[in-house]
């Protein structure tokens, strides 16, 4: 029982990173219908930019997380203006093809700025390690839920209150009828690429403090939070967080008991049965259309 609690735990943590990568996902595609391929290379992006302000500039780490974070951005911007918006208009397959090669950009960049070594990334965050009932909890692990939570809160706040936000939703429901509300779809379209940036960079961190160390195989990581946005539903908000704890849990499961290696492999055919039991996700809408 004692090891089932520990690894539930390890798995909820790291299926908090997945689900805030899968939440940047979501926003994204509420708001404009665009599947970025990219969201999982983005959060390897903000890991790297952490190790240029944290490690390269010697910046204090209170003054370097918040400007990686803020880095996100215009990062986001770019990315949009670059490879999203010359496509606006066009079908659902180009885009999203732009998205891959957006990734691809990423992947091919990084190494000319910061190698294809790994760099060391020391932990910004308390190390402490928690011995409750023989069940050993670190605090990096309640640090990284805490702020997953507070992140779906804050957006969750955001999307429901703010004028920006309830413009999101109504692009969501119709695009066409909030064009004609007056509502500026453009506008919509940076700020939820704005957030959905904002949040895979700050998964990046925390999946940094939490490694030690920043590689290229984090983009292999972040692939992880499409099988999140998928099992939780492609358009909800909830479904991308819980869909990753189920992922995380999943994978930290299967680790502990059966095969690290096998771990992953199975989280994706945990997918594909998904996908056909229940194709729209837990959370998500069942779409009737009539011919």
């Amino acid at each position: 029982m004692t090891k089932f609690v520990q690894l539930l735990i390890i798995g909820i943590a790291t299926g908090s990173i997945y689900g805030l990568i899968a939440l940047g996902f979501t926003v994204v595609y509420k708001a404009t219908k665009v599947f970025n391929f990219a969201q999982g290379d983005l959060m390897m992006l903000g890991a790297y930019f952490a190790v240029l302000f944290t490690v390269t500039w010697n910046w204090n780490p209170w003054i370097a997380i918040p400007a990686t974070i803020l880095m996100a951005i215009p990062v986001g911007w770019l990315f949009q203006l670059v490879f999203v918006r010359p496509l606006i208009g066009q079908p659902f397959l180009p885009v999203t093809m732009a998205t891959i090669g957006g990734s691809l950009v990423i992947v091919s960049i990084i190494p000319y700025f910061w190698g294809v070594t790994e760099r060391a990334y020391p932990t910004q965050f308390p190390q402490h390690v928690y011995d409750w009932w023989g069940v050993r909890v670190s605090s990096l692990d309640l640090i990284t839920i805490g702020v997953s939570a507070a992140c779906v809160l804050a957006f969750g706040i955001f999307f429901k209150f703010t004028r920006i936000g309830l413009q999101m939703r109504a692009a969501a429901v119709h695009n066409e009828a909030a064009i004609l509300s007056g509502v500026n779809v453009y506008r919509v379209s940076l700020t939820a690429w704005g957030i959905g940036t904002i949040l895979a960079f700050i998964g990046g961190v925390i999946l940094a403090n939490q490694q030690g160390n920043v590689t290229l195989s984090f983009t292999a990581l972040g692939l992880l939070a499409f099988p999140a946005v998928v099992i939780g539903g492609l358009e909800s908000v909830p479904g991308a967080v819980v869909g990753g704890i189920i992922v995380g849990v999943l994978e930290a499961m299967i680790s502990g008991y059966y095969d690290p290696i096998a771990a992953i492999s199975l989280v994706y055919v945990a997918l594909l049965v998904m996908l056909v039991i229940r194709p729209y996700g837990l959370f998500g809408q069942r779409e009737i259309q009539r011919v």
